[in-house]
């Protein structure tokens, strides 16, 4: 589930690594950071992301967990 920790800002802990996927409004959509590495890792952070109801525009990874 994702945890709104400031207006537009966004954190998702994994279950998996307890990484952080975090995501942030910008002025055109969404920018997703560190989503995970495969299936629910992914599959609950792009869940979480659509209920949002925002597009994302950008993502990226900052190392591979």
């Amino acid at each position: 589930m994702l945890d709104q920790v400031a207006d537009g800002v966004w954190v998702r802990q994994s279950e998996w690594v307890w990484s952080n996927a975090i995501v942030v409004r910008g002025e055109d959509g969404l920018i997703l950071v560190d989503p995970g590495i495969d299936g629910s890792d992914l599959d609950q952070p792009a869940d979480d992301v659509d209920r949002l109801g925002i597009p994302v525009v950008a993502g990226f990874s900052t190392h591979p967990h």
